[in-house]
C-alpha cells in the first residue's frame, strides 16, 4: 500500500468521518468525498447545515493537496476555509470534488465544488492550508 493510500485510509478512519457519514473515494486524478445525506445532516429548516458542507468541502480539498505532499514527507494543515453557499439541498447524495491551485513550500492553496447527485452545484470553496513536516 502507498503512502497515499495509507493517508486516505488513516484520515477516511477519523472519528470524525465516521460520525459525520463522510466517505472518500479515489479516482485516478483525485480524491472525492461524498455524504448521503441524513437526518443528522439538517439544520431546523430542513437543508443541510452549512457545517457539515464546510466539512465536506475542506477534507476534499485537504486530501487533494496532502496527495501531492505526502510522498515529500509533508503534510497540509487547513488554516483558512472560505465557504460560498448557492443553493440549500436537504436529501440524496451530495459530493465534493476538488483540486490544488498552488503548493509552495509554507502554504498551499484548494479549490472546491460541492454537488448534488444531479450535478448541480450546491457550494464551491477555497482554502488555504500551512504546510509542515509529516510525523510518521
Amino acid at each position: 500500500m502507498g503512502l497515499v493510500d495509507e493517508f486516505v485510509r488513516t484520515v477516511g478512519s477519523a472519528p470524525w468521518y465516521k460520525l459525520i457519514g463522510m466517505e472518500i473515494r479515489m479516482g485516478e486524478n483525485e480524491i472525492s468525498v461524498e455524504i448521503n445525506v441524513e437526518e443528522k445532516h439538517l439544520q431546523a429548516l430542513g437543508m443541510v447545515h452549512g457545517g457539515a458542507i464546510a466539512s465536506i468541502l475542506d477534507s476534499a480539498i485537504g486530501l487533494n493537496i496532502n496527495k501531492e505532499l505526502i510522498e515529500k514527507g509533508k503534510l497540509a494543515i487547513t488554516s483558512q476555509l472560505n465557504v460560498h453557499y448557492l443553493k440549500p439541498v436537504s436529501k440524496g447524495k451530495i459530493i465534493a470534488r476538488a483540486k490544488p491551485l498552488f503548493i509552495g513550500s509554507k502554504v498551499a492553496v484548494g479549490y472546491g465544488e460541492l454537488k448534488d447527485e444531479n450535478g448541480e452545484t450546491i457550494a464551491v470553496a477555497t482554502s488555504t492550508f500551512y504546510i509542515t513536516t509529516r510525523k510518521n
